[in-house]
């Protein structure tokens, strides 16, 4: 974050104490002590900006303390009149929510607006004030009222046309061989962006982006995870954090003291610092609660690993006896539950400083990154029960066995094909000298109740409904895949831009995988019985069908013609 100028900060700011500081003949009585005033104070302005440059330099030494922004005390500001309110700078564009493309604005064409743009200085992002002179102004420009900076469009906003103003000189000069009319202003306090964060640091991990302190903070937190050997809860978080922008606890402890709406969103208070987020965002926390250092403050984002460990809640009076070690390896929410719709409930590592939570996980969508080439779509595994389907007639001579999923037909029959086929497969390589570790066959042996099996499995020997989601962590994800829940409607103002999740995928191991899932919440809609809304049900008369008939001399079928578009070698 940039350093707030301060006045005065020092000996430079007072340029009555330099000139004492040359002596009493100086101060006292040399007669032209204006004039020497004048001159001090250049001097000192010259002085600061060098002294500034310098703590910049030592700054960016750090990835830490490296400032986002390059700072000038004074800059000049040059504006032509030939360039006001060109295309480049007051063009219409769909982004902007206050333009109504009518007959008035034209979309991709000048604005005809009372404001005055001119092209924004190179790599200007910020200006503090704007003066007429560097000393003894007389007209002072404030930023939101008197001016504002478009850094989309690249364009200075004046709400007046600066070469109306009296109090500003203008000086007539020749461009290009075409007469024009150009002022300088004097800004003060502009910061550049000259790209110190990717410069200095962030081109070592790829990550290019526009600056801004959630670009920083995405930065070090790779870095981190780099540094310590790969994705800790707290990197992750962080991470997550920057990209969504819903800042975490900042301080180790902290109080909670005020939690509630004003006019720019959700305001959450401590006895240490101040968060701000979005209008939709829901505190997960209250007031007078104790949170600590990584801790979030709304329902923002979770993750929920899916890891060794994971045992039902039927199991969970003996979980102590065979649980592993709790480590904060991708582990943020100590004993989360997740809840399915038989009330079996998986127990999830987190930290125990959180308290239970419980958080429902509709389903899980797996694309063609989980699944073979020759799966065309999403394979959709939902949390409910759903009838699982026997078929004891299969043509492979074992029990077939199905359920529901979401997808493509297609996809969703060569799934349980190739299940099917693998388990098959894994029967006829069984080494009698080095029996595998899992118990081999086809799903229909693996669901088989019986604990010692000499046909094959029928209806009676199968459970009637299967949960998709619990089979799916159960037998596939469990080991080495965690699933990150992020709520749209939480995202604050300044985020990154959920497209760059994908730069974590260099914190994981190769063998760990992460699922985002992005929950669209819409906001709800009150209706108040003081509104006297009144419902009638009532019913219209649809128009008839116009029928077209088609003589059958018209209809030609050339029959199908297949052709083999691509396949795989397994």
């Amino acid at each position: 974050m940039a350093h707030e100028f301060v006045y005065p900060g020092s000996d430079l700011d007072r340029g009555r104490n330099l000139i004492a500081l040359l002596g009493t003949y100086w101060a006292r009585t040399y007669t032209a002590r204006d004039q020497l005033l004048s001159y001090t104070t250049a001097t000192a302005l010259t002085v600061a900006q060098t002294h500034r440059n310098l703590l910049e330099v030592v700054a960016a030494l750090s990835r830490y303390d490296t400032p986002l922004f390059h700072r000038e005390l004074l800059l000049p500001i040059v504006l032509r009149s030939s360039q006001m309110n060109t295309v480049v700078t007051n063009i219409a564009k769909f982004d902007n929510v206050d333009m109504s493309f009518d007959q008035s604005v034209v979309f991709d064409a000048p604005v005809n607006s009372d404001v005055c743009a001119f092209p924004l200085p190179s790599n200007l992002t910020n200006v503090g004030h704007i003066f007429n002179k560097i000393t003894f102004p007389t007209v002072a420009l404030l930023p939101g009222i008197d001016f504002r900076i478009d850094t989309v469009r690249n364009a200075l906003i004046f709400a007046a046309n600066p070469f109306e103003n009296p109090g500003i000189i203008s000086r007539q000069v020749i461009i290009d061989g075409q007469p024009d009319e150009e002022l300088t202003l004097w800004g003060f306090c502009g910061d550049y962006d000259y790209n110190y964060v990717f410069n200095q640091f962030a081109y070592a991990v790829g990550i290019n982006l526009k600056t801004s302190q959630g670009y920083k903070d995405l930065m070090n937190a790779v870095f981190d995870s780099l540094i310590d050997g790969g994705a800790s809860a707290k990197n992750l978080d962080l991470a997550l954090a920057a990209i969504c922008n819903i800042p975490l606890v900042a301080d180790v402890k902290e109080t909670v003291e005020v939690v509630r709406l004003d006019a720019y969103g959700l305001f959450i208070a401590t006895d240490r610092n101040v968060y701000r987020f979005s209008e939709a965002a829901i505190p997960a926390v209250t007031e007078g609660q104790t949170v600590f250092g990584g801790q979030p403050l709304v329902d923002g984002f979770d993750i929920t690993e899916f890891r060794p460990g994971n045992y039902f809640k039927e199991l969970q009076e003996n979980l102590p006896a065979y649980r592993p070690a709790v480590t904060d390896f991708l582990a943020t929410h100590g004993f989360e539950y997740l809840e399915t719709e038989n009330a079996n409930d998986l127990i999830l590592d987190i930290e125990e400083t959180c308290p239970p939570r419980k958080k429902d996980l509709p389903a899980l969508a797996l694309d063609n990154g989980f699944t073979a080439s020759c799966f065309y779509g999403d394979l959709v595994f939902e949390n409910k029960e759903v009838p699982l389907h026997v078929n004891t007639q299969h043509i492979s001579k074992y029990t077939y066995v199905h359920f529901q999923l979401g997808g493509l037909p297609g996809d969703v029959k060569r799934f349980f094909d190739e299940v099917h086929i693998r388990g098959i497969e894994s029967l006829q390589n069984v080494d009698e000298c080095h029996p595998p570790v899992k118990k081999p066959g086809t799903l229909a042996h693996i669901l088989d109740s019986r604990k010692y099996a000499e046909t094959e499995p029928g209806p009676q020997h199968l459970p009637a409904t299967i949960n998709p989601l619990r089979f799916l962590i159960e037998n596939v994800l469990r080991n080495n895949v965690f699933v990150v829940r992020i709520t749209v409607s939480a995202l604050g103002q300044k985020q990154l831009g959920l497209y760059n999740i994908r730069h974590l995928r260099q914190l994981l191991p190769p063998q760990t995988a992460m699922i985002v899932v992005f929950e669209l919440t819409a906001k709800p809609d009150i209706v108040s019985a003081a509104q006297r809304v009144t419902e009638y049900v009532t019913s219209f008369v649809g128009m008839e069908p116009v029928n077209d008939e088609i003589p059958n001399a018209n209809v030609q079928d050339l029959g199908a013609t297949l052709y083999l578009i691509s396949g795989t070698c397994q």
